[in-house]
């Protein structure tokens, strides 16, 4: 390898990284979410179809049981990602031969503390 690994260039790699790993999460939750959703409807008995209905039917004459609901839903989907996510990254990184003393520890968030986790936007799709 020709180019020299500086503590800088290691910095601004990791800024860049950074902020496409927080807009590609955003993306990610939304394909995860529709395939989670999918996935139970395409379990659905007919009785919990017609839950399904009735709570979507409350949600949208309820904005504030909406915003509620799918912030709730966010939650779910970051506390199930974050195990996942850990268990992938510690298996690849074992790919490439990455001991502990090769991560920047102070970039690893804590479980249940990570300050990017989508929102819910009304607004957003």
């Amino acid at each position: 390898m020709s180019q020299e690994i500086t503590a800088a260039y290691a910095k601004e790699a990791q800024k860049d990284a950074a902020w496409a790993y927080n807009n590609a999460m955003e993306k990610f939750y939304y394909s995860m979410l529709e395939v989670v959703f999918l996935r139970i409807k395409s379990h659905l008995s007919p009785q919990g179809l017609k839950k399904v209905i009735e709570m979507d039917e409350k949600r949208n004459q309820n904005e504030n049981l909406g915003i509620e609901f799918s912030q709730k839903t966010w939650d779910v989907l970051a506390e199930s990602w974050s195990g996942a996510e850990g268990l992938a990254m510690t298996r690849i990184a074992n790919l490439y031969g990455l001991d502990i003393a090769d991560l920047d520890i102070s970039k690893i968030e804590r479980l249940n503390q990570k300050p990017n986790t989508p929102k819910c936007d009304s607004t957003a799709k």
